[in-house]
């Protein structure tokens, strides 16, 4: 028979002898390496080597790293990774890695004998191997057990024979036999005896029962027993042949079908790992996109209070007129000696009311411009937008802007993040004052006499499921070309310096982020209204 010649390589000498004595009862050529050093040595040796078993952790390399030079000595042959328990990922590295299979320790041998039955088939397939179905003929008559053995040899079986059932027993034990021929009736066991404890060494063996009694009850006994099949003596060797040739296509389709199904759970593993890997590396990028959308929000707040700090400057500075007058009043008053106890109260009621305006806005500025992602609440939107015009009143009247604020009453909340909302409110309104800004400069110069007047108008409303918010300019207006870049993060048709292009994106990010919808409408020198929806909470 022609032997397939095995290396394997593995630090543990029990593991080394126990694998050794399996595989050449299988008619295996084996060849034992005990670090990654003497197996490629061997495979350098040796160039009959067709399959490799490799241990994943060896004392002097890496079974990856191993797997890769010993393809590389011999590209043609098949490797099976053994691993211990929980190292599965580095099993389905070794798959990527041109294996064809793992197997687990402590060792299934069903496991393992599809492992080296589906790289001889491989093998097989590449014209790299070849090999003869195995018989056993046992019978007490000996001449009966030559005229079959020879028989078989010149169909190119490789053939053992035995003259008692205990005696094919061992034979059975110590070699990897194919189908059976017993004699049911022997001096010391019947053959469905030897057929039964053929089947506890090796699951896929076949049994062909030959005797000489013509007796049903038999027949009967031996097919339950699990017989391939029942022939009664004289033998018809042609009809023997073709018993034998049935019990083989039998064995050849149920290890077809057990690589099959090895092949099915190594491709789910390999499945499984992948969608782990691709669940794990998306997890990653949500976060690194995540961090960036919350470093982005943050760069637009800053520009955005850059923006307002006209507006700030405003709000700051009439509560601190107001204490300058008092402070002023008290000196006067003092210089006089007609500074009473009931001007000192009210001196100070209008102080610590100014103080704590004061206080408000710039506690709303620090809220506003902190960098962490807030927790979503209810919102009431109206306040968003009131809170967005505290910061925006003072420079649109500065730019001579019409403000119209067209407000439902009693309108219903939504869950969403107040700040984040109101950095919207001011990412569009600001977007309307520069477009009306550019309209008024593109009529001056057209027109000098032009009577163009600014308007923004924003409207908050509502249907049945959700709030709606517009902001409505009659600046320059977009094209279409124009109007479908807009949403693109850093586009911006502002000069340099004048604007980051990141206030509609992050805005179309917040509004998406909190399950709503952003929508334009522009047309070129007739303004804009962008509209945004939002679910009412439930």
């Amino acid at each position: 028979m022609s032997a397939t010649a095995v290396l394997i390589v593995d630090d543990d000498r029990i593991i080394r002898e126990q694998l050794e004595k399996d595989l050449s009862r299988g008619f295996y050529d084996v060849v034992t390496a005990q670090d990654g050093k003497s197996s490629v040595e061997a495979m350098m040796s040796n160039a009959d080597i067709s399959i490799v078993l490799i241990d994943i952790n060896l004392p002097d390399l890496n079974g990856i790293e191993l797997l890769r030079k010993l393809k590389e000595i011999n590209p043609k042959c098949e490797l099976i990774i053994m691993t211990g328990h929980g190292n599965s990922d580095l099993a389905i590295e070794s798959l990527r890695c041109g294996a064809i299979d793992y197997i687990e320790k402590p060792f299934n041998m069903d496991e393992l004998s599809a492992a080296l039955g589906r790289a001889q088939e491989k093998l097989s397939d590449n014209d790299l191997l070849t090999s003869k179905n195995s018989i056993l003929i046992i019978d007490d008559d000996e001449l009966v057990v030559k005229r079959l053995a020879a028989f078989f040899r010149k169909e190119d079986f490789e053939v053992f024979t035995a003259t008692s059932g205990l005696t094919g027993l061992e034979i059975i034990e110590l070699n990897k036999i194919d189908v059976v021929i017993t004699d049911i009736n022997m001096s010391d066991m019947n053959g469905i005896e030897v057929l039964n404890s053929a089947k506890s060494f090796y699951k896929d063996i076949e049994c062909i029962i030959l005797t000489g009694m013509k007796d049903n009850e038999y027949a009967v006994r031996a097919l339950r027993a699990g017989a391939a099949d029942y022939i009664t003596k004289p033998v018809n060797l042609d009809e023997l042949l073709f018993s034998v040739k049935k019990a083989i296509e039998r064995i050849n389709l149920n290890r077809t079908r057990l690589y099959r199904n090895r092949e099915l759970k190594i491709s789910s593993a390999i499945i499984s790992k992948m969608n782990e890997e691709l669940d794990r590396r998306t997890k990653e990028r949500k976060a690194e996109l995540d961090n960036i959308q919350v470093q982005l929000f943050h760069t637009s707040k800053l520009t955005t209070l850059g923006e307002m700090s006209a507006g700030i400057a405003h709000e700051m500075n009439q509560p601190l007129g107001g204490i300058a007058l008092v402070a002023k009043s008290f000196r006067k008053l003092l210089e006089r000696d007609r500074l009473t106890q009931k001007e000192i109260e009210s001196g100070l009621n209008d102080i610590e009311t100014s103080v704590k305006r004061m206080s408000k806005i710039i506690q709303h500025i620090r809220t506003f411009a902190r960098q962490d992602m807030l927790k979503f609440t209810e919102v009431d939107v109206v306040d968003t937008v009131n809170s967005a015009f505290s910061l925006l009143d003072e420079q649109l009247r500065l730019h001579e802007i019409e403000v119209i604020k067209d407000f439902s009453s009693s309108l219903p909340n939504v869950t969403g993040e107040p700040f984040q909302l109101e950095q919207v409110w001011i990412n569009l309104i600001t977007n309307a004052r520069d477009a009306m800004n550019d309209k008024s400069r593109q009529q001056m110069s057209a027109t000098p006499s032009s009577d163009y007047s600014k308007r923004l108008k924003v409207t908050v409303c509502n249907d049945a499921k959700a709030v709606i918010v517009a902001v409505n300019d009659n600046g320059v207006g977009m094209s279409p070309a124009l109007k479908e870049k807009v949403l693109e993060p850093f586009f911006t048709t502002k000069e340099v310096g004048k604007g980051t292009g990141l206030g509609l994106s992050i805005s179309y990010g917040i509004i998406n982020n909190h399950n709503g919808r952003l929508e334009i409408e522009s047309a070129e020198g007739a303004g804009t209204t962008v509209r945004v929806i939002l679910s009412v909470s439930v």
